[in-house]
């Protein structure tokens, strides 16, 4: 029996970067979703992925109030998180909401795969 292809959360505002994150994800084999700001991917959580990968500076719903919401509407849920921003606050805003791992932009897209690849196969 053939199992599912891990699903990934691709929130990001870039409209270019998004679609080159979804086709690097897609082309290795897991089931992607996207969506723009915060408030899209709150939409997009159910069935809940396996790795989200989350922009800390959009407009609207940013990543910080957007993970804040997740937690608070899904206490029980526990998708492994990616934040990805060029922002210097990146490391502390990680580290207060304690993600898995994060990014600075601009990223290699060899590192982000093989991170979400990782965390996509984590136990637990």
């Amino acid at each position: 029996m053939v199992s599912a292809p891990a699903t990934v959360l691709i929130v990001e505002d870039d409209p270019d970067l998004r679609r080159l994150i979804v086709r690097l994800l897609e082309h290795d084999g897991f089931a992607v979703r996207a969506a723009a700001d915060g408030r899209e991917a709150l939409d997009a959580l159910e069935p809940m992925p396996d790795v989200i990968v989350a922009d800390l500076m959009m407009p609207d719903l940013d990543g910080e109030q957007f993970l804040l919401e997740l937690r608070s509407r899904f206490p029980e849920a526990r998708p492994a998180i990616v934040l990805v921003s060029a922002s210097a606050i990146r490391e502390q805003v990680a580290d207060r909401l304690d993600v898995d791992a994060s990014l600075s932009k601009p990223f290699d897209t060899a590192e982000l795969r093989d991170l979400v690849r990782e965390l996509a196969t984590r136990e637990g």
